[in-house]
């Protein structure tokens, strides 16, 4: 920018002004000029035509909002809180767990569950644990039950499947009727009689609800294997029986030291 100075080396107030403003515009024309440059070597480098570019940013955009979504779905507005437990894994290990829970299946399912949730906040394992139910049964349930489980870790961005080890993870069971600790020739223990629920199969149809039941199974909760590291986890299970979908549920849970 140059400016003309008098004799005295004066300028005036309205030249001074004027010349700052056409140095002004002169900047934002070039800075017009290097976008546009920018964005024509663009097009010429990646893409054939504009079309072709704006289809491209198109699939990262819609990427991005695939990512933020599988990354997001443990939100509050889809899963429903059930509890914070404090338990011990098979190391001797306390860990903390905070989960909640979703339907991943439809309507037409025979299994309905509508509230579980457990308290106190958090839930000791050598002490009681308040359960809140409320499911329904539309159908007589027997053995066999088959039953796929999928289970994925986060880390970073990315959800990671935790293979099937020694039972746990990522399995499918033929008939988990047969992973019930109760044998059928004993009575089902307290406090399965006392609500009047049952502890092994088959199940009957109808409604099962428990307000405010008081729970101490020992050793119940110590179900956390020692390998199962530290974070973020996201469990669906689809249960079958004779080919034909029962229900399907998720959890979302985070297990901290």
């Amino acid at each position: 920018m140059k400016i003309q100075f008098g004799e005295k080396g004066e300028v005036p107030w309205d030249v001074l002004l004027e010349a700052v403003q056409n140095e002004q515009r002169q900047q934002e024309s070039e800075q017009f000029q290097n976008r546009k440059s920018l964005c024509s070597r663009i097009r010429k480098r990646c893409c054939d035509s504009w079309l072709t570019l704006a289809i491209l940013v198109s699939v990262v955009l819609a990427a991005q909002a695939w990512v933020l979504l599988y990354f997001t779905m443990g939100c509050a507005s889809v899963y429903k809180p059930g509890g914070h437990v404090v338990v011990k894994d098979e190391a001797g290990k306390l860990r903390h767990v905070h989960f909640s829970w979703s339907s991943c299946g439809s309507d037409l399912d025979p299994v309905k569950l509508s509230k579980l949730r457990v308290s106190p906040d958090p839930v000791l394992i050598e002490g009681n644990i308040t359960v809140d139910l409320n499911s329904y049964l539309g159908v007589n349930v027997d053995a066999p039950i088959s039953a796929d489980v999928k289970v994925e870790r986060r880390l970073g961005w990315v959800w990671v499947e935790v293979p099937c080890i020694a039972g746990l993870g990522s399995c499918h069971y033929e008939d988990v009727c047969e992973l019930v600790p109760f044998p059928p020739a004993e009575p089902c223990p307290d406090p399965f009689p006392r609500f009047k629920l049952p502890c092994r199969c088959p199940f009957t149809k109808g409604h099962y609800v428990v307000k405010d039941g008081v729970f101490n199974i020992p050793g119940i909760l110590n179900i956390i294997p020692g390998w199962l590291v530290s974070g973020d986890y996201y469990v669906s299970g689809v249960g079958y029986q004779n080919g034909k979908r029962l229900g399907c549920y998720s959890v979302y849970a985070s297990i901290t030291d």
